[in-house]
């Protein structure tokens, strides 16, 4: 455009110039205001900031040390040596709390299944002999006396000569428990009763016993008359006689 065609300002020249100077002078003092600003500004802005920072670790603040949560805190702890800073050092162990009162009793259980029965017990020892004890008595014309006694499981042949002046002589006894078969077990019963019978003179003396379970034993004795006194000679073994008496026998 020509110079011609320009507006032309409406100062003169000496007002441009004292305009030029206001707006430098007026961007001068705009400068310098901003730099005397800026260290309040920077003081305000740490100040915002760091109550920013506190907000976060406030209850009302997200807590990052909350966030992260046990599992991320336990790993940051390994990784830093054992120095959480999240996490405060564990109190102390509190005291042992008092025992508590004991529980009802159950209900009782369902009994168990019978065990097997178990093997046989060693045989016992043998019994006692029976507490038995009896005599019997049998006389010959004028010449001995006979008994046969029972006493504490033993039998007992006794015999007594009547030829001498002596009006009581004393008896002579043999003990025949000890002689074969003599009953004394369980097996075969206890002698539990004693007899003896003689009818002639020609005939041997019979000494019999009857044992705890019925059975029946008999043994034979010869009367010595050539001593002084007299004496019986019996023979080595006791017979068991056939047929037990049992009940309501008849002539059986």
């Amino acid at each position: 455009m020509s110079p011609e065609y320009r507006t032309r300002s409406l100062l003169g020249p000496l007002a441009r110039d004292r305009f030029k100077k206001a707006g430098m002078t007026a961007s001068l003092a705009l400068v310098l205001a901003a730099s005397v600003a800026s260290p309040a500004a920077a003081a305000a802005r740490g100040m915002g900031d760091h109550a920013t920072g506190a907000s976060r670790y406030s209850s009302g603040g997200k807590d990052k040390c909350k966030q992260q949560g046990p599992k991320h805190r336990d790993a940051l702890s390994a990784a830093q040596g054992g120095k959480d800073k999240c996490q405060g050092p564990t109190g102390p162990t509190g005291p042992k709390g008092a025992t508590g009162a004991t529980g009802p009793t159950g209900p009782q259980g369902q009994p168990g299944v019978t065990g097997p029965t178990g093997p046989p017990g060693v045989t016992g020892p043998t019994g006692t002999i029976a507490p038995c004890s009896d005599i019997d008595a049998q006389q010959n014309t004028g010449a001995f006396e006979l008994r046969a006694a029972l006493t504490d499981g033993s039998y007992y042949a006794g015999i007594r000569d009547l030829r001498g002046p002596n009006p009581a002589p004393p008896f002579l006894w043999t003990d025949l428990s000890g002689r074969t078969n003599y009953p004394d077990s369980a097996a075969t019963g206890f002698a539990c009763g004693a007899s003896v019978n003689r009818q002639q003179a020609s005939e041997r003396i019979k000494f019999d016993l009857i044992t705890t379970i019925g059975t029946v034993y008999e043994i034979r004795c010869d009367q010595v008359l050539t001593t002084t006194p007299a004496t019986l000679s019996c023979d080595a073994a006791w017979t068991q006689l056939l047929n037990t008496p049992t009940t309501g026998a008849d002539n059986s």
